[in-house]
């Protein structure tokens, strides 16, 4: 296996390239004197080998004699001197020979030439040197002349070597200086270098560092070349990369390597690694190739995208969340709105292309602010959980379910053959709804209406089956509730009524165009008023008055109760304070709240404060609240009542007989009076379950110290059996229908 330390013994590019330079530079100047030096010492034998070389040269000259008949010896010396000017020979006797026939001649070249070669012979420097020379028998080019043998002596003089070795020693000067400065420039071209290259060097080494990310460049090899201080701190010998095999463990793979250097391109890499202690990091690593000379090197840089992944990641975690939020519903995890208009789109394209019938079935659950106001909104969450998993159990897999918003939910059916087959399938749902379900503890029964709408009878527009769907839906509600209805045509015309009266409602609501009426409460004995009810009327633009029953559901609906309700408590004050300015009080008027009204947050608070505003006191007052308030959130609704009663108000069930109260509700509320709804009435004297009721709650009443009051008294008859039933008071047409304020003061006058 490679050598993990291995990097550490590699150089730097430049610290290589100073060290070539250096050496070089250091072996030129060491060749160049070792040179210079050999050149030197050999001075005088390359000067003597020069001379000798002139000297052969002179002695091979040809030389020339003029002979004329004479008679010589063949041992006659003859003695040579060579002139400087080596045109011409003089020709000396040498006097030990006695020879009057020779005498000095002067030789030109001209005449005949002889050979003279020479043995070899010293010479010394600075002296006159004779030179003998052993002259062989040779022809005479002259007629007259056959052979010359003899020795010769030439004489050099000295001028002769003393030029020759200075004019040689000004050449070997000459030469050693040029020598000199081209050694000396090249030195300081070499420095010159060496300089510019650690500044290089430093300034690299500066912009790499600034560099974030740790770099390192490698040779194929493995061998580390260069890095920056961001590596230094990358405490790299604690990384471990998933997979073992031959290479340094923090090394991108080596096929990595292979193809950057192959392809001549960059590479990313994303790898997971372990520290020694630590949770895994995620390092991102670019591979790019780098050419130094004829070296490949890759050039890596290592980037921890560990805290970056985990961002990603969590982005991707909030981007499904946000994309759940926007198609799916919080509380069910149904699709919501935007989810099934696409999704109906869709199923819409599917049916025209292949011919087909869907159905839309609009559910609502009825009164089902009553038990959101009633029992919490936990309760009413709850209740909203348990019908969106009934109804997933209810349809076909391949079926569609969601909630749109509240208590509304939608069911797109597909491939239906029939309109037979949605309203079985509506059938099916509103039995399945109908089941029994526990909420907070108690025990209720939710029904829900449906509206079905059919493509494309009904609308080829998902908006449209939409909006024709929820038409039929409150075509279903207003007739019993806890049923469907088929959407057909004429119903838009109610739903364009509905939308007109949402219109006018907000309108009377901010400018105020309700009125109040009243209605006696009558003791049915004396036959005198002992109360007054206070009825609110919705005073119409055509003058029309409309019965709360017939606009307080869509009050609700529009969340306009409580700002109605303070309307109506400040007004009924202020006229409950006339009339007791003027002396015509009744002993009690009974003002209507809902339950939404006594749960809100500021109910209590806006009472006493209309209270003291109007001067009216609490005892000239009571409020009646329906039993449906009292399905839970019993604590909280008796608390509230009982700080009612504190401010001397009295407190009045309505409709009692027909909502969720119970004998032990009963006790925990601080009741004054119980109001038997009208419903019981009816039929008072055939009806013997209604009279067993009527003289039961009565009987109960009087148990539980709480006075009754019979209600929708019309007839004589319903009087009389109320009287031997025990009744004391009543309120109904018999006695007088609601009026306004101005008519009441008249009653009160004869009354």
């Amino acid at each position: 296996m490679m050598n993990r330390n291995r990097q550490h013994k590699g150089p730097s590019i430049l610290a290589k390239s100073h060290s070539l330079i250096l050496v070089f530079t250091t072996l030129g100047i060491t060749l160049g004197i070792l040179i210079g030096t050999y050149w030197y010492l050999t001075l005088e034998p390359r000067l003597v080998a020069h001379a000798q070389s002139q000297a052969n040269t002179l002695a091979q000259a040809q030389a020339t004699l003029l002979s004329k008949p004479l008679s010589i010896t063949n041992q006659a010396l003859l003695e040579l001197k060579l002139t400087r000017a080596m045109d011409s020979m003089l020709l000396i006797r040498d006097p030990s020979i006695e020879s009057p026939l020779i005498q000095r001649i002067e030789i030109e070249i001209d005449y005949t030439m002889v050979n003279i070669q020479p043995d070899s012979f010293p010479l010394s420097r600075g002296k006159d040197e004779c030179l003998d020379c052993f002259i062989s028998e040779v022809p005479l080019f002259h007629e007259y002349s056959r052979s010359l043998i003899g020795i010769a002596r030439i004489y050099t003089g000295r001028d002769f070597i003393d030029n020759l070795i200075s004019n040689v020693q000004q050449k070997l000067l000459f030469s050693s200086i040029i020598l000199m400065l081209l050694l000396t420039l090249a030195w300081a071209t070499a420095e010159w270098l060496l300089s510019k290259l650690r500044q290089s060097q430093s300034n690299l080494q500066l912009i790499i560092d600034a560099v974030a990310d740790p770099l390192f460049v490698y040779s194929t090899e493995s061998d580390l070349l260069l890095k920056n201080k961001a590596a230094e701190s990358l405490a790299i010998s604690e990384l471990k990369v998933n997979g073992d095999y031959d290479k340094p463990d923090y090394l991108p793979p080596r096929e990595m390597i292979s193809s950057v250097i192959q392809k001549g391109r960059s590479i990313k890499y994303i790898h997971t690694v372990k520290r020694s202690h630590g949770k895994p990091q995620r390092m991102e690593l670019q591979a790019s190739p780098l050419s130094i000379d004829d070296t490949i090197a890759v050039v890596i840089t290592y980037r921890d995208i560990t805290e970056h992944l985990e961002i990603v990641d969590e982005l991707q975690i909030k981007k499904q969340q946000l994309q759940q939020l926007a198609e799916k519903d919080s509380l069910t995890q149904l699709p919501n709105r935007f989810l099934f208009t696409k999704l109906l789109n869709q199923a819409i394209s599917r049916a025209e292309r292949t011919n087909s019938l869907l159905a839309i079935l609009f559910l609502d659950l009825d009164q089902f602010k009553e038990v959101n106001d009633s029992l919490g909104h936990d309760a009413g969450d709850e209740l909203l959980i348990t019908t969106a998993n009934r109804l997933l159990h209810a349809i076909r897999s391949g079926d569609v379910v969601a909630r749109l918003s509240g208590d509304e939910f939608v069911i797109l059916l597909e491939n239906t053959k029939r309109t037979e087959d949605a309203t079985s399938v509506a059938r099916h749902i509103i039995k399945t709804i109908r089941q029994p379900v526990t909420l907070q503890g108690k025990r209720l029964q939710p029904a829900v209406s449906i509206g079905i709408s059919i493509y494309p009878e009904d609308g080829k527009s998902g908006e449209r089956l939409l909006q024709n769907a929820d038409t039929a839906m409150y075509r279903a509600k207003r007739q019993g509730r806890n049923t469907f209805r088929l959407y057909n045509s004429s119903m838009t015309a109610s739903i364009q009524e509905r939308i007109n009266i949402i219109g006018e409602l907000e309108t009377a609501t901010e400018e105020n165009n309700f009125v109040m009426l009243y209605q006696p409460q009558i003791d049915l004995y004396s036959k005198k008023l002992i109360g007054v009810e206070a009825l609110l009327r919705w005073k119409r633009t055509d003058d029309e008055l409309v019965s709360p029953y017939d606009f307080l559901e869509l009050a609700e609906e529009m969340g306009l109760t409580h700002l109605i309700g303070q309307w109506v408590l400040y007004n009924v004050c202020i006229q409950t304070k006339q009339w007791h300015t003027d002396n015509l009080a009744p002993p009690r008027v009974a003002i209507n709240i809902s339950a939404s009204e006594l749960l809100h947050d500021d109910f209590l608070a806006n009472v006493e404060n209309v209270l003291l505003t109007t001067g009216c006191a609490g005892e000239w007052l009571a409020m009646e609240v329906t039993e449906n308030l009292f399905i839970q959130r019993l604590d909280d609704a008796a608390h509230r009542l009982q700080k009612l009663k504190e401010m001397g108000i009295s407190i009045v069930i309505d409709d009692f007989g027909i909502g969720y109260s119970s004998l032990a509700r009963l006790k925990k509320l601080p009741i004054d009076l119980l109001k038997l709804d009208k419903v019981f009435l009816e039929n008072l004297n055939k009806d013997s379950g209604n009279l067993a009721i009527v003289q039961t709650v009565i009987d109960m009443g009087q148990r539980l110290g709480i006075e009754v009051l019979a209600e929708g008294v019309e007839t004589a008859e319903q009087e009389t059996l109320l009287i031997l039933s025990d009744y004391r008071i009543a309120q109904g047409y018999r006695y007088g229908k609601p009026i306004s304020a101005e008519h009441f003061r008249d009653k009160l006058l004869h009354s």
